[in-house]
């Protein structure tokens, strides 16, 4: 019989607090728009404004990149030309003078005729119209290198802005798991804390009966009170602190309703990859290492750049004239075109030392990368591992909490405990449980920043689904 009553009233309690935090949560919790993890990482990536702006950067410098793409190649052109054109002949007549003088010294003279004097130049005014169609090809048959250098360059930003892309979303997830499985490590603790509302409430009942049966002193049920008024206020803090996490993912995510996450907080039986495996996915993907590779091609090919400016260029020149009779008459020209630089205006010299310094200034920080870059990662790693056996191994302890609290109900009903022992021991079942949400906190951050390192943000909802304890919003 005794253990019928205790049973019964355990779940009358199950049902309090239910009701107690049903009440205490606010009414987001109760109606919002139920969103998984994938969903939550769909609205970021749409509406975040540096992932939205890094991408837009990203597709800007890849079109870039794909502009040059033939620059080493032929063009061709169509050129046109009209207008109007004045200019002066010259006729030089001096040597027809030379020539007719003679001949005219032999003629008999002729009486009444003067003949007139040949100027030794007659000059001739013209204006006329032409117009000319044409198409015209310059091909870069050498250039020492530098167009390729250019398009290196180009490919090289565009990586850069792929890997800064990257780390954005990586970013942008991170923060978008703290603040989505924040709103659930806050439900949890609200829900904990309206359950120790209630179990205060039935230990104040328990208390005022047994002082009006004059088996306890008046103090007793007055601490009874006191751990109520406790409760209620460390309640109406954890719901206001479950409005301002609910408000900070709402508009994190650009949503006007209120929100309502669904994925749990979770955690896995065993390690979700080694330490050697996440260390050697950074190295490869990570965002940072990424963008440093990008530079050493950039600066790469700004060094070849530089260092052949000297160098010759030869040009293959073709054109072709459409115009057909008139004043301009059609023809062709195909050639080569050479030329070599022998002196410049700008110093190339300082400039080529500038574009080896800058290759120097990559490398040292590739160095320094390639120690920080596994540093991060093993961190990461060793945190999120601490947090996994933090949490599975306070499964015990939480135990022994609820055992330690059933104890000191049963020793006060029987006189044999005072108030503060059931108040120490509700309090002590709370703060391990909320430290036990903690840790699946914990665990869950740890594990989004881990894989935002090894350039695997997008994993996060895989690992929710496939851990085997969850924080479910209905259990403890």
């Amino acid at each position: 019989m005794r253990s019928i009553a205790v049973h019964a009233c355990r779940l009358a309690a199950g049902a309090a607090a239910a009701a107690v935090l049903w009440a205490v949560l606010p009414a987001s919790a109760q109606d919002g728009v139920p969103i998984d993890i994938d969903e939550a990482m769909r609205l970021l990536a749409n509406r975040s404004g540096s992932v939205q702006g890094a991408e837009l950067d990203y597709q800007a410098r890849r079109l870039q990149a794909g502009a040059l793409r033939r620059i080493d190649g032929p063009d061709l052109r169509l050129t046109g030309f009209a207008g109007r054109v004045s200019t002066t002949l010259s006729v030089d007549t001096s040597r027809i003078g030379q020539v007719l003088d003679p001949a005219l010294q032999l003629l008999p003279p002729l009486p009444g005729i003067a003949l007139p004097e040949l100027p030794p130049s007659l000059d001739i005014d013209r204006v006329y119209n032409i117009r000319s169609v044409g198409l015209s090809s310059v091909w870069p048959m050498y250039t020492g290198g530098r167009l390729e250098a250019v398009k290196d360059v180009a490919s090289g930003r565009a990586e850069e802005a792929a890997a800064a892309a990257q780390s954005a979303r990586g970013e942008a997830t991170v923060q978008l798991a703290q603040r989505y499985f924040g709103v659930q490590l806050a439900r949890q603790a609200s829900r904990l804390r309206g359950a120790a509302v209630t179990l205060a409430k039935e230990h104040q009942a328990m208390a005022l009966k047994l002082e009006r049966s004059g088996l306890i002193a008046r103090v007793e049920r007055l601490k009874a009170d006191v751990a109520v008024d406790n409760a209620v206020r460390e309640a109406s803090r954890a719901a206001s602190d479950l409005e301002i996490a609910e408000v900070a993912l709402r508009r994190m995510l650009g949503e006007s309703g209120e929100v309502l996450p669904t994925t749990p907080l979770f955690v896995h039986e065993r390690a979700v990859g080694s330490l050697a495996s996440f260390v050697d996915a950074a190295m490869a993907s990570n965002a940072a290492w990424k963008q440093i590779e990008s530079k050493r091609m950039q600066a790469a090919a700004n060094l070849r750049l530089q260092g052949h400016e000297y160098s010759p260029t030869v040009l293959g020149v073709a054109n072709y004239n459409l115009n057909r009779g008139g004043t301009v008459r059609a023809n062709w020209l195909v050639g080569v075109a050479f030329s070599m630089p022998l002196f410049d205006r700008i110093d190339r010299a300082k400039a080529i030392a500038a574009a080896r310094i800058e290759q120097q200034r990559v490398e040292v920080a590739a160095e320094q990368a390639g120690r920080d870059i596994p540093t991060l990662a093993e961190k990461q790693w060793r945190t999120m591992e601490d947090a996994r056996q933090r949490y599975l191994s306070m499964g015990s302890t939480i135990e022994l909490a609820r055992e330690t609290l059933r104890l000191a109900q049963v020793s006060f009903k029987n006189a044999q405990a005072t108030s503060a022992d059931v108040d120490d021991a509700s309090l002590n079942l709370t703060k391990v449980s909320i430290e036990r949400a903690q840790a699946a906190y914990d665990y869950v951050v740890a594990l989004a920043q881990l894989l935002d390192t090894a350039g695997a943000a997008d994993q996060l909802p895989v690992h929710a689904r496939s851990a085997a304890h969850r924080i479910a919003f209905t259990k403890e």
